[in-house]
């Protein structure tokens, strides 16, 4: 919560300053789970992957290609291994 002092200056005007909520401020709740199998296999199960993790992937092989740019690199192939990266620089000579 931002606070200000009397002339309206704030007093929390950096992360340490400022009250961050925490578990003992939050309201309780009850989780309920639901389970909605799938007819499509034997057991019910449906996929999810590892969906947390999608973006650190091309995130990570982004950031590799730019480390390499300044060599005209614009593409390494997949997956962004050491052998792939060497390959890519010295193709670029």
């Amino acid at each position: 919560m931002v606070a200000y002092d009397p002339d309206g200056n704030p007093i929390t005007s950096n992360l340490a300053d400022y009250g961050f909520i925490t578990a003992t401020e939050l309201p309780s709740f009850e989780r309920v789970p639901m389970e909605t199998p799938t007819p499509r296999n034997p057991l019910g199960a449906k996929g999810i992957g590892e969906a947390g993790t999608i973006g650190a992937t091309p995130a990570v092989h982004n950031a590799v290609i730019d480390a390499v740019s300044h060599l005209g690199i614009t593409h390494i192939d997949m997956p962004c291994t050491s052998f792939n990266v060497w390959s890519a620089i010295q193709a670029a000579r």
